[in-house]
Protein backbone atom coordinates (compact mmCIF):
# COMPACT_ATOMS: atom_id res chain seq x y z
CA UNK A 1 0.00 0.00 0.00
CA UNK A 2 3.06 2.17 0.65
CA UNK A 3 4.58 1.94 -2.59
CA UNK A 4 0.99 3.20 -4.28
CA UNK A 5 0.95 6.17 -1.82
CA UNK A 6 2.09 8.18 -4.63
CA UNK A 7 -0.72 7.93 -7.21
CA UNK A 8 -3.19 9.26 -4.59
CA UNK A 9 -3.51 12.78 -2.70
CA UNK A 10 -1.89 12.78 0.88
CA UNK A 11 -4.76 14.29 2.42
CA UNK A 12 -8.19 14.53 2.15
CA UNK A 13 -9.80 17.44 -0.07
CA UNK A 14 -10.59 20.57 1.60
CA UNK A 15 -13.71 22.92 1.33
CA UNK A 16 -13.85 23.61 -2.28
CA UNK A 17 -12.12 20.87 -3.15
CA UNK A 18 -12.90 17.48 -4.72
CA UNK A 19 -11.00 14.10 -6.40
CA UNK A 20 -10.35 13.86 -9.43
CA UNK A 21 -8.35 11.94 -11.84
CA UNK A 22 -5.22 12.72 -13.63
CA UNK A 23 -3.74 11.33 -16.59
CA UNK A 24 -0.73 11.71 -17.98
CA UNK A 25 -1.10 11.20 -22.16
CA UNK A 26 2.96 11.01 -22.33
CA UNK A 27 2.46 7.56 -20.01
CA UNK A 28 -0.13 6.43 -21.90
CA UNK A 29 -0.07 3.56 -24.01
CA UNK A 30 -3.06 1.81 -24.60
CA UNK A 31 -2.45 -1.62 -23.37
CA UNK A 32 -5.70 -1.40 -21.40
CA UNK A 33 -4.65 -2.82 -17.93
CA UNK A 34 -6.74 -0.01 -16.37
CA UNK A 35 -9.65 -1.73 -18.37
CA UNK A 36 -8.77 -4.89 -17.66
CA UNK A 37 -8.03 -4.49 -13.57
CA UNK A 38 -11.54 -2.31 -13.33
CA UNK A 39 -13.42 -4.90 -14.50
CA UNK A 40 -11.70 -7.85 -12.34
CA UNK A 41 -11.67 -5.60 -9.05
CA UNK A 42 -15.61 -4.45 -8.92
CA UNK A 43 -16.59 -7.46 -10.35
CA UNK A 44 -17.99 -6.56 -13.78
CA UNK A 45 -20.13 -8.69 -16.17
CA UNK A 46 -18.44 -9.84 -19.45
CA UNK A 47 -19.69 -7.65 -21.49
CA UNK A 48 -19.60 -4.28 -18.86
CA UNK A 49 -17.16 -2.18 -18.25
CA UNK A 50 -16.48 1.44 -16.84
CA UNK A 51 -13.32 1.98 -18.38
CA UNK A 52 -12.60 2.23 -21.94
CA UNK A 53 -9.53 3.41 -23.90
CA UNK A 54 -9.46 5.46 -27.31
CA UNK A 55 -7.52 6.33 -29.97
CA UNK A 56 -6.94 10.14 -31.51
CA UNK A 57 -5.13 10.48 -35.35
CA UNK A 58 -4.25 13.78 -36.62
CA UNK A 59 -0.81 15.41 -37.85
CA UNK A 60 0.18 15.36 -40.80
CA UNK A 61 1.33 12.46 -43.90
CA UNK A 62 4.81 12.76 -43.04
CA UNK A 63 4.60 13.57 -39.65
CA UNK A 64 1.41 11.88 -38.51
CA UNK A 65 0.15 11.83 -34.34
CA UNK A 66 -1.26 9.43 -32.39
CA UNK A 67 -2.22 9.57 -28.92
CA UNK A 68 -4.13 6.77 -26.79
CA UNK A 69 -6.56 7.91 -24.21
CA UNK A 70 -7.99 6.21 -20.85
CA UNK A 71 -11.24 7.70 -19.74
CA UNK A 72 -13.88 6.63 -17.06
CA UNK A 73 -16.24 9.13 -15.49
CA UNK A 74 -15.38 12.24 -15.01
CA UNK A 75 -16.93 12.54 -11.22
CA UNK A 76 -18.53 15.96 -12.55
CA UNK A 77 -18.69 19.43 -10.65
CA UNK A 78 -22.58 19.46 -12.13
CA UNK A 79 -23.53 16.02 -13.09
CA UNK A 80 -26.57 15.75 -15.12
CA UNK A 81 -26.95 11.78 -14.23
CA UNK A 82 -27.78 13.23 -10.54
CA UNK A 83 -30.26 16.06 -12.08
CA UNK A 84 -31.47 13.72 -14.52
CA UNK A 85 -31.97 10.58 -12.50
CA UNK A 86 -36.06 10.40 -11.48
CA UNK A 87 -35.38 8.09 -8.91
CA UNK A 88 -32.38 10.10 -6.53
CA UNK A 89 -30.17 6.82 -7.50
CA UNK A 90 -27.18 8.80 -7.86
CA UNK A 91 -25.28 10.77 -4.97
CA UNK A 92 -22.05 12.94 -5.21
CA UNK A 93 -20.76 12.98 -1.95
CA UNK A 94 -19.83 16.21 -0.21
CA UNK A 95 -16.65 15.92 0.44
CA UNK A 96 -14.69 13.60 -2.41
CA UNK A 97 -17.12 15.12 -4.80
CA UNK A 98 -16.93 11.38 -6.08
CA UNK A 99 -20.34 10.30 -8.04
CA UNK A 100 -21.70 7.30 -7.04
CA UNK A 101 -24.81 5.25 -8.30
CA UNK A 102 -26.71 4.02 -5.94
CA UNK A 103 -28.01 0.19 -7.39
CA UNK A 104 -30.41 -0.79 -4.98
CA UNK A 105 -32.52 3.04 -5.88
CA UNK A 106 -31.93 2.50 -10.11
CA UNK A 107 -35.05 1.37 -11.67
CA UNK A 108 -33.85 0.82 -15.15
CA UNK A 109 -34.52 3.84 -17.29
CA UNK A 110 -31.61 4.63 -18.72
CA UNK A 111 -32.35 8.19 -18.74
CA UNK A 112 -28.89 9.25 -17.19
CA UNK A 113 -27.33 7.14 -20.20
CA UNK A 114 -28.54 10.24 -22.22
CA UNK A 115 -28.09 13.11 -20.31
CA UNK A 116 -24.65 12.12 -19.52
CA UNK A 117 -22.88 13.66 -22.64
CA UNK A 118 -19.68 11.36 -22.00
CA UNK A 119 -22.28 7.90 -21.92
CA UNK A 120 -20.30 6.95 -18.80
CA UNK A 121 -22.95 5.42 -17.05
CA UNK A 122 -24.20 1.83 -19.11
CA UNK A 123 -27.08 -0.21 -18.59
CA UNK A 124 -26.53 -3.35 -17.74
CA UNK A 125 -29.65 -6.06 -19.42
CA UNK A 126 -28.82 -8.93 -17.17
CA UNK A 127 -29.33 -6.82 -13.93
CA UNK A 128 -31.67 -4.25 -15.17
CA UNK A 129 -29.89 -1.17 -13.63
CA UNK A 130 -27.04 1.16 -15.19
CA UNK A 131 -23.69 1.21 -13.20
CA UNK A 132 -20.85 3.14 -13.35
CA UNK A 133 -17.49 3.88 -12.13
CA UNK A 134 -17.18 5.63 -8.44
CA UNK A 135 -13.64 5.68 -8.47
CA UNK A 136 -12.79 2.85 -6.25
CA UNK A 137 -14.45 5.14 -3.16
CA UNK A 138 -13.81 2.21 -0.83
CA UNK A 139 -9.82 2.04 -1.68
CA UNK A 140 -9.41 5.61 -1.59
CA UNK A 141 -10.97 5.65 2.21
CA UNK A 142 -8.69 3.15 2.89
CA UNK A 143 -5.47 4.55 1.52
CA UNK A 144 -5.55 2.55 -1.51
CA UNK A 145 -5.17 3.42 -5.12
CA UNK A 146 -8.04 2.64 -7.42
CA UNK A 147 -7.84 -0.60 -9.36
CA UNK A 148 -7.02 1.58 -12.86
CA UNK A 149 -4.13 3.67 -11.31
CA UNK A 150 -2.88 0.89 -9.41
CA UNK A 151 -2.88 -1.66 -12.38
CA UNK A 152 -1.16 1.04 -15.33
CA UNK A 153 2.19 -0.56 -15.24
CA UNK A 154 3.64 3.26 -16.92
CA UNK A 155 1.71 5.16 -13.99
CA UNK A 156 -0.40 7.30 -16.62
CA UNK A 157 -3.35 7.64 -13.76
CA UNK A 158 -3.25 9.12 -10.66
CA UNK A 159 -6.02 11.05 -8.11
CA UNK A 160 -5.50 14.14 -7.69
CA UNK A 161 -7.15 17.21 -5.69
CA UNK A 162 -8.58 19.94 -8.26
CA UNK A 163 -10.77 23.10 -6.89
CA UNK A 164 -13.91 23.03 -8.36
CA UNK A 165 -13.83 26.87 -9.15
CA UNK A 166 -10.80 25.98 -11.17
CA UNK A 167 -12.93 23.57 -12.81
CA UNK A 168 -15.71 25.64 -13.53
CA UNK A 169 -13.10 27.83 -15.58
CA UNK A 170 -11.46 25.70 -17.07
CA UNK A 171 -14.99 23.88 -18.50
CA UNK A 172 -16.07 27.62 -19.84
CA UNK A 173 -13.80 26.75 -22.88
CA UNK A 174 -13.06 23.86 -24.80
CA UNK A 175 -12.90 20.11 -24.05
CA UNK A 176 -11.75 17.19 -21.89
CA UNK A 177 -9.59 16.27 -25.40
CA UNK A 178 -10.37 17.10 -29.28
CA UNK A 179 -13.80 15.83 -30.35
CA UNK A 180 -15.15 15.29 -27.07
CA UNK A 181 -18.37 17.24 -25.55
CA UNK A 182 -18.19 20.72 -24.31
CA UNK A 183 -16.87 20.61 -20.68
CA UNK A 184 -19.33 23.63 -19.98
CA UNK A 185 -22.30 21.25 -20.03
CA UNK A 186 -21.33 18.93 -16.68
CA UNK A 187 -17.98 20.66 -15.63
CA UNK A 188 -15.59 17.19 -15.45
CA UNK A 189 -13.32 17.17 -13.07
CA UNK A 190 -10.57 14.89 -15.21
CA UNK A 191 -6.93 16.61 -15.89
CA UNK A 192 -5.36 15.20 -19.03
CA UNK A 193 -1.98 16.14 -19.18
CA UNK A 194 0.76 16.13 -22.11
CA UNK A 195 4.05 17.49 -22.31
CA UNK A 196 2.88 18.36 -26.22
CA UNK A 197 -0.50 19.58 -26.07
CA UNK A 198 -3.28 17.99 -28.42
CA UNK A 199 -3.83 19.39 -31.45
CA UNK A 200 -7.68 20.61 -31.69
CA UNK A 201 -7.86 19.34 -35.49
CA UNK A 202 -6.96 15.60 -34.10
CA UNK A 203 -10.03 13.67 -34.08
CA UNK A 204 -10.83 10.04 -33.06
CA UNK A 205 -10.15 7.01 -34.74
CA UNK A 206 -13.65 6.15 -34.60
CA UNK A 207 -14.86 9.23 -35.71
CA UNK A 208 -16.28 7.99 -38.88
CA UNK A 209 -17.94 4.79 -37.25
CA UNK A 210 -21.32 5.47 -37.74
CA UNK A 211 -24.18 3.05 -36.79
CA UNK A 212 -27.78 3.52 -35.29
CA UNK A 213 -28.63 4.59 -31.56
CA UNK A 214 -31.19 2.31 -29.66
CA UNK A 215 -35.02 2.56 -31.26
CA UNK A 216 -36.90 2.84 -27.20
CA UNK A 217 -39.73 1.30 -28.81
CA UNK A 218 -41.61 1.44 -25.53
CA UNK A 219 -40.90 5.36 -25.51
CA UNK A 220 -41.73 6.08 -28.99
CA UNK A 221 -44.78 4.14 -28.49
CA UNK A 222 -45.16 6.66 -25.15
CA UNK A 223 -44.32 9.38 -26.72
CA UNK A 224 -46.68 9.94 -29.98
CA UNK A 225 -49.78 8.11 -28.07
CA UNK A 226 -49.68 10.75 -25.26
CA UNK A 227 -49.22 13.59 -27.72
CA UNK A 228 -52.64 11.72 -29.75
CA UNK A 229 -54.24 12.17 -26.40
CA UNK A 230 -53.36 15.60 -25.64
CA UNK A 231 -54.22 16.53 -29.20
CA UNK A 232 -57.80 14.41 -29.21
CA UNK A 233 -58.28 16.45 -26.10
CA UNK A 234 -57.50 19.75 -26.94
CA UNK A 235 -59.19 19.77 -30.64
CA UNK A 236 -61.70 16.72 -30.44
CA UNK A 237 -62.96 16.99 -27.03
CA UNK A 238 -62.44 13.32 -26.69
CA UNK A 239 -62.11 12.95 -23.69
CA UNK A 240 -62.35 8.89 -23.55
CA UNK A 241 -60.14 8.65 -26.09
CA UNK A 242 -57.14 10.69 -24.34
CA UNK A 243 -57.89 9.17 -21.28
CA UNK A 244 -57.72 5.26 -23.39
CA UNK A 245 -54.44 6.24 -25.62
CA UNK A 246 -52.73 7.84 -22.30
CA UNK A 247 -52.73 4.53 -20.36
CA UNK A 248 -51.67 2.82 -22.94
CA UNK A 249 -49.09 5.78 -22.91
CA UNK A 250 -48.01 5.17 -19.61
CA UNK A 251 -48.12 1.44 -19.29
CA UNK A 252 -45.73 1.11 -22.84
CA UNK A 253 -43.44 3.33 -20.57
CA UNK A 254 -43.20 0.85 -18.12
CA UNK A 255 -42.02 -1.57 -20.48
CA UNK A 256 -38.78 0.06 -20.84
CA UNK A 257 -37.67 -0.40 -17.25
CA UNK A 258 -35.08 -2.98 -16.67
CA UNK A 259 -37.00 -3.29 -13.34
CA UNK A 260 -40.53 -2.20 -14.01
CA UNK A 261 -42.24 -3.75 -10.45
CA UNK A 262 -40.24 -0.32 -9.14
CA UNK A 263 -41.87 2.34 -11.21
CA UNK A 264 -43.27 3.81 -8.92
CA UNK A 265 -40.24 5.44 -7.50
CA UNK A 266 -40.51 7.24 -10.67
CA UNK A 267 -41.32 10.66 -9.04
CA UNK A 268 -38.53 10.93 -6.62
CA UNK A 269 -36.88 13.43 -8.47
CA UNK A 270 -39.26 16.16 -9.68
CA UNK A 271 -37.55 18.85 -8.28
CA UNK A 272 -34.69 18.21 -10.17
CA UNK A 273 -35.90 15.42 -13.07
CA UNK A 274 -37.75 16.37 -16.49
CA UNK A 275 -38.63 12.31 -16.41
CA UNK A 276 -40.36 12.64 -13.06
CA UNK A 277 -41.92 16.00 -14.19
CA UNK A 278 -43.20 14.61 -16.91
CA UNK A 279 -44.79 11.40 -15.98
CA UNK A 280 -46.36 13.67 -12.70
CA UNK A 281 -48.20 15.61 -15.34
CA UNK A 282 -49.19 12.75 -17.89
CA UNK A 283 -50.33 10.82 -15.18
CA UNK A 284 -52.41 14.45 -14.05
CA UNK A 285 -53.72 14.51 -17.52
CA UNK A 286 -55.21 10.67 -17.31
CA UNK A 287 -56.66 11.25 -14.10
CA UNK A 288 -58.31 14.58 -14.76
CA UNK A 289 -59.46 13.10 -17.85
CA UNK A 290 -61.95 10.29 -15.96
CA UNK A 291 -63.08 12.87 -13.61
CA UNK A 292 -66.02 15.33 -14.21
CA UNK A 293 -63.44 18.24 -13.78
CA UNK A 294 -63.15 21.50 -15.74
CA UNK A 295 -61.89 20.97 -19.32
CA UNK A 296 -59.33 23.72 -18.59
CA UNK A 297 -57.26 22.14 -16.32
CA UNK A 298 -56.79 18.37 -18.03
CA UNK A 299 -55.46 20.79 -20.74
CA UNK A 300 -53.49 22.43 -18.96
CA UNK A 301 -51.93 18.85 -17.70
CA UNK A 302 -51.54 17.77 -21.26
CA UNK A 303 -49.61 20.35 -22.25
CA UNK A 304 -46.98 20.54 -19.55
CA UNK A 305 -46.66 16.64 -20.15
CA UNK A 306 -45.71 17.72 -23.85
CA UNK A 307 -43.42 20.30 -22.56
CA UNK A 308 -41.74 18.06 -20.20
CA UNK A 309 -41.33 15.46 -22.95
CA UNK A 310 -39.77 18.32 -24.91
CA UNK A 311 -37.36 18.96 -22.59
CA UNK A 312 -36.54 15.39 -21.35
CA UNK A 313 -34.54 15.33 -24.35
CA UNK A 314 -33.61 18.75 -25.16
CA UNK A 315 -31.42 19.02 -21.72
CA UNK A 316 -29.46 16.42 -23.43
CA UNK A 317 -27.50 18.86 -25.54
CA UNK A 318 -27.80 16.49 -28.58
CA UNK A 319 -28.24 18.34 -31.87
CA UNK A 320 -30.67 16.32 -33.09
CA UNK A 321 -32.92 17.09 -29.84
CA UNK A 322 -32.28 20.77 -29.84
CA UNK A 323 -35.38 22.69 -27.85
CA UNK A 324 -36.65 24.11 -30.72
CA UNK A 325 -36.46 21.45 -33.10
CA UNK A 326 -38.45 18.39 -30.50
CA UNK A 327 -40.87 21.59 -29.48
CA UNK A 328 -42.11 22.14 -33.06
CA UNK A 329 -41.67 18.04 -33.94
CA UNK A 330 -43.66 17.24 -30.74
CA UNK A 331 -46.36 19.96 -31.18
CA UNK A 332 -47.07 19.17 -34.83
CA UNK A 333 -47.75 15.55 -34.23
CA UNK A 334 -49.94 16.91 -30.92
CA UNK A 335 -51.83 18.43 -33.67
CA UNK A 336 -51.46 16.52 -36.20
CA UNK A 337 -53.38 13.68 -34.54
CA UNK A 338 -55.41 15.91 -32.61
CA UNK A 339 -57.22 16.80 -35.98
CA UNK A 340 -57.10 13.36 -37.10
CA UNK A 341 -59.70 12.22 -34.70
CA UNK A 342 -61.32 15.34 -35.26
CA UNK A 343 -61.86 14.64 -38.53
CA UNK A 344 -62.67 10.75 -37.65
CA UNK A 345 -65.71 11.82 -35.20
CA UNK A 346 -66.54 14.98 -37.37
CA UNK A 347 -65.49 14.64 -41.20
CA UNK A 348 -65.56 17.35 -43.41
CA UNK A 349 -63.34 18.85 -46.29
CA UNK A 350 -62.13 21.72 -44.69
CA UNK A 351 -60.39 19.54 -41.82
CA UNK A 352 -59.07 16.89 -44.11
CA UNK A 353 -57.43 19.68 -46.13
CA UNK A 354 -56.21 21.58 -42.58
CA UNK A 355 -54.86 17.92 -41.73
CA UNK A 356 -53.47 17.39 -44.77
CA UNK A 357 -51.37 20.76 -44.56
CA UNK A 358 -50.48 20.42 -41.32
CA UNK A 359 -48.77 16.73 -41.93
CA UNK A 360 -47.21 17.96 -45.49
CA UNK A 361 -45.63 21.18 -43.40
CA UNK A 362 -44.19 18.16 -40.95
CA UNK A 363 -42.68 16.01 -43.70
CA UNK A 364 -41.33 18.76 -45.36
CA UNK A 365 -39.42 20.05 -42.21
CA UNK A 366 -38.26 16.27 -41.36
CA UNK A 367 -36.96 16.26 -44.99
CA UNK A 368 -34.61 19.74 -44.07
CA UNK A 369 -32.18 17.41 -42.22
CA UNK A 370 -30.49 16.35 -45.35
CA UNK A 371 -29.98 19.68 -46.16
CA UNK A 372 -25.78 20.99 -45.36
CA UNK A 373 -26.12 21.80 -41.59
CA UNK A 374 -23.55 21.30 -38.95
CA UNK A 375 -21.26 17.70 -38.50
CA UNK A 376 -23.71 16.37 -36.06
CA UNK A 377 -26.64 16.58 -37.93
CA UNK A 378 -25.15 15.74 -40.93
CA UNK A 379 -23.92 12.64 -39.41
CA UNK A 380 -27.50 12.12 -38.40
CA UNK A 381 -28.56 12.85 -42.03
CA UNK A 382 -25.94 9.79 -43.28
CA UNK A 383 -27.96 7.31 -40.61
CA UNK A 384 -30.79 8.10 -41.71
CA UNK A 385 -29.72 7.89 -45.64
CA UNK A 386 -27.61 4.59 -45.08
CA UNK A 387 -28.20 2.58 -42.16
CA UNK A 388 -31.55 3.45 -41.51
CA UNK A 389 -33.25 4.29 -45.36
CA UNK A 390 -35.92 1.99 -45.00
CA UNK A 391 -37.53 3.15 -41.89
CA UNK A 392 -36.82 6.55 -43.32
CA UNK A 393 -38.55 6.00 -46.48
CA UNK A 394 -41.87 4.24 -44.95
CA UNK A 395 -42.25 7.12 -42.27
CA UNK A 396 -42.66 9.15 -45.59
CA UNK A 397 -44.53 7.16 -47.43
CA UNK A 398 -47.02 6.51 -44.47
CA UNK A 399 -46.95 10.40 -43.68
CA UNK A 400 -47.95 10.74 -47.51
CA UNK A 401 -50.67 8.24 -47.32
CA UNK A 402 -52.07 9.76 -44.45
CA UNK A 403 -52.51 12.72 -46.71
CA UNK A 404 -54.53 11.64 -49.22
CA UNK A 405 -56.79 9.27 -46.99
CA UNK A 406 -57.79 12.21 -44.94
CA UNK A 407 -60.03 12.99 -47.93
CA UNK A 408 -61.56 9.34 -48.44
CA UNK A 409 -60.97 7.53 -45.28
CA UNK A 410 -60.76 9.36 -41.93
CA UNK A 411 -60.13 6.26 -39.94
CA UNK A 412 -57.75 4.92 -42.19
CA UNK A 413 -55.69 8.04 -42.28
CA UNK A 414 -55.55 8.39 -38.39
CA UNK A 415 -53.83 4.45 -38.55
CA UNK A 416 -51.53 5.70 -41.15
CA UNK A 417 -50.61 9.02 -39.31
CA UNK A 418 -50.03 7.07 -36.51
CA UNK A 419 -47.86 4.24 -37.58
CA UNK A 420 -45.93 7.54 -39.51
CA UNK A 421 -45.11 9.22 -36.51
CA UNK A 422 -44.23 5.88 -34.73
CA UNK A 423 -41.54 5.64 -36.91
CA UNK A 424 -40.70 9.19 -36.67
CA UNK A 425 -40.31 8.74 -32.72
CA UNK A 426 -38.23 5.86 -33.26
CA UNK A 427 -35.91 7.61 -36.19
CA UNK A 428 -35.96 10.20 -33.55
CA UNK A 429 -34.14 7.80 -31.07
CA UNK A 430 -31.92 5.65 -33.50
CA UNK A 431 -30.40 9.08 -35.88
CA UNK A 432 -29.55 11.17 -32.93
CA UNK A 433 -25.74 11.38 -32.81
CA UNK A 434 -23.01 14.04 -30.69
CA UNK A 435 -19.81 14.52 -29.99
CA UNK A 436 -18.15 11.63 -27.40
CA UNK A 437 -14.82 10.54 -26.09
CA UNK A 438 -12.40 8.50 -28.07
CA UNK A 439 -13.50 4.81 -27.76
CA UNK A 440 -16.88 5.45 -26.74
CA UNK A 441 -19.13 4.45 -30.56
CA UNK A 442 -22.47 3.30 -30.30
Amino acid sequence: MLAERHLIPLTAPLPGEQYAFEIDLDACTGCKACVTACHSLNGLDDDESWRSVGLLVGGTFSEPRLQTVTTACHHCVEPACLSGCPVDAYEKDPITGIVSHLDDQCIGCGYCTLTCPYEVPRFNPKRGIVRKCDMCHGRLAAGEAPACAQACPNEAIHITLVEKAVAVERAATGSLVPGAPASSITVPTTVYRSERPLDPDMQAADHFSLRPAQAHPPLAVMLVLTQLAVGAFLLAGGRWVALASGVVAMAASVLHLGRPLYCFRAVLGVRHSWLSREILAFGAFAALAALPVPPVFTAIAGLAGVACSVMVYAVTRRTWWRLGPTTFRFAATTLACGLAVRLVLSPSPARAALLAGVVVVKLAWEASVFLPRDPDLERTAILLRRDLATPTGWRFVLGGIAVVLAFVLPVAALAALVLGELLERSLFFRAVTAPRMPGLSP
